[in-house]
């Protein structure tokens, strides 16, 4: 008995979902992650998210969402749009859904707490390094409360522009090599697109291990459902 190709069998959604649970488990979990609410973010984490379904229609996943030691079961659902015509759409589709899920989130520098404090005290320390030592320890100084707490902590002015450009090129070093690490991680092992991984690559730079961590964490999830795959 043949399917019209304006359907999807239960087969063969079957089929799909295995593929992508086993083969693209990072992709399911970045689809999950990148539905939930700015609270859940911060304060949940994803496990075992699962492509359960796929329709003309829609794709259904499921996913366990842990806030410290409670945990639910969860099901979404995310609409294809538009709808499939045909049934030969849903490779091309889930590959587009893919290459979305996996792209980061610049609004991150703005919602995450800990990427917005890292991003703003890398901005303060680069403004401070283009100003040079010796035109920021001048501003420094003609702010008188600003110069008394400088020099309760660092001795002089000076000495804190110093600490300032130090830090600056410091930072920047780190977040730069953390950057290609990730660059690596989501070129090689994650086979995101070059420009993604641009992406990714120019928020770590400016936010540092935040970055590189949701990264690993992709990463780790991709590791597990293959080691999965080969022991079954």
């Amino acid at each position: 008995m043949t399917t019209s190709k304006a359907e999807i069998s239960s087969e063969a959604s079957k089929r799909i979902c295995a593929h992508m649970n086993y083969d693209h488990a990072a992709t399911i979990h970045a689809m999950v992650t990148s539905k939930l609410s700015n609270r859940e973010a911060m304060r949940c984490k994803v496990q075992n998210a699962k492509m359960t379904a796929v329709s003309m229609k829609e794709y259904s996943l499921s996913y366990v969402l842990c806030d410290g030691d409670a945990c639910a079961m969860k099901k979404i659902k995310i609409p294809f749009v538009p709808p499939l015509n045909s049934s030969d759409e849903v490779k091309v589709r889930l590959v587009q859904e893919h290459h979305k899920a996996m792209a980061p989130n610049f609004m991150w520098l703005i919602t995450d707490p800990l990427m917005r404090t890292l991003f703003g005290a890398c901005m303060l320390l680069g403004v401070g390094t283009a100003l040079g030592q010796e035109e920021l320890a001048k501003k420094v100084d003609g702010l008188p409360w600003a110069a008394s707490i400088v020099t309760a902590i660092f001795g002089n002015c000076s000495r804190f522009a110093r600490l300032v450009i130090g830090l600056w090129y410091f930072s920047l070093a780190v977040h730069t090599l953390e950057a290609f690490y990730t660059a690596y991680l989501c070129k090689k092992v994650l086979k995101m697109k070059s420009i993604t991984t641009l992406q990714w690559f120019a928020l770590n730079v400016c936010t540092g291990f935040p970055i590189m961590n949701k990264v690993k964490e992709l990463v780790a999830v991709d590791c597990a459902a293959r080691s999965t795959k080969k022991k079954n």
